[in-house]
């Protein structure tokens, strides 16, 4: 399963964490101890043929200024509870005090109403009470394999043949050391800064809605949700793996060599890279749409300060591309 595609879905987290609370207990949450897959052959002609894919890939805080307006700021941020990743974005939230309005994918922080309300949103689109939704998605030869992973989880089989196959590939892409540690509200970094915002007394909006972001992922096709489970049962311990290697290019400010790294390590087929790429379309160019026209006025007037996904800043169709040609200039900060 691309890792690409694991960035994308973080900006889900919103509903794994509410709806993982059962994974908390009373010791102290762990760190996530997956291997770093640094030293992976191949990924220097991966990032060649993902060459679109990685435009303005090296760099996390960016600069947006135009004459006559106060810059504004644009921050990759990464969904995430662990502690290095807050630490990048504690560099970065220097930069709210003294900015006009900040905005991040959903705004916040979101208190207890709205997480509820969230969830009860979220289950009712993908619970499907009266069928097996395994019957004429999940092929019959891989039943058994994402049973047993979904049991490792530690959500119940029974109630798994009741949830859509989209919601499922959700469910099965965070790790589930991280999906616990959401699970206890732990603050990811997304949260941090929103959090941050508010005690400085900034005013904090969401650039798109929940109801959009779940949109984008429900709209999956059937057979592209049940090729990505399928995926993340095939090798399980992968998940972590690329987790651990997100986090360090995370910290290194290389966001998006992420993307190379998971195209030498995910060892798929055609098909099953088609099923990733329509994902990625999905989650990540469809959505940039949605926040350049929000953040659109937010830039007209200055000292704003934008934080989303990392990879929404990357790519020929990511935001950096897009607010140049608005007419913007984007420099890179650090």
């Amino acid at each position: 399963m691309s890792v690409f595609r694991r960035l994308a879905l973080r900006a889900c987290a919103f509903v794994l964490g509410v709806l993982t609370l059962c994974l908390a207990e009373a010791e102290p949450p762990k760190a996530c101890q997956g291997s770093d897959l640094a030293q992976v052959a191949g990924v220097a002609a991966a990032d060649a043929a993902r060459a679109d894919d990685l435009v303005n890939g090296d760099g996390l805080l960016w600069r947006i200024e135009r004459p006559g307006l106060a810059p504004s700021f644009l921050f990759g941020t990464i969904h995430s509870t662990d502690e290095s990743a807050l630490e990048v974005a504690r560099r970065a939230a220097q930069l709210i005090n003294g900015s006009k309005v900040v905005a991040t994918e959903l705004g916040g922080p979101m208190d207890s109403v709205r997480k509820a309300n969230i969830t009860a949103a979220t289950l009712a689109k993908a619970l499907d009470r009266d069928h097996d939704t395994f019957e004429g998605a999940i092929a019959p030869a891989d039943r058994e394999r994402i049973e047993k992973f979904i049991a490792g989880l530690g959500y119940p089989t029974e109630f798994a043949h009741h949830l859509k196959a989209w919601f499922l590939a959700v469910l099965t892409a965070i790790p589930a050391c991280e999906a616990e540690r959401e699970g206890r509200d732990l603050p990811e970094v997304d949260q941090f800064l929103a959090e941050t915002a508010k005690d400085l007394g900034v005013k904090v909006i969401g650039l798109e809605t929940p109801e959009e972001q779940l949109d984008a992922i429900a709209s999956l096709r059937p057979e592209v949700a049940a090729t990505l489970l399928t995926l993340a049962a095939r090798d399980p311990g992968l998940n972590d793996d690329l987790y651990a290697t997100m986090l360090r290019l995370y910290r290194e400010g290389r966001p998006a060599e992420i993307v190379a790294v998971a195209d030498v390590v995910g060892g798929l087929n055609e098909a099953e890279r088609a099923a990733e790429d329509e994902f990625m379309r999905k989650l990540l160019q469809d959505r940039n749409a949605i926040m350049a026209e929000s953040a659109a006025p937010l830039l007209a007037s200055g000292g704003a300060f934008i934080a989303v996904g990392a990879l929404h800043l990357a790519g020929k169709t990511g935001l950096i591309e897009g607010f140049r040609a608005d007419g913007y200039i984007v420099t890179k900060e650090w």
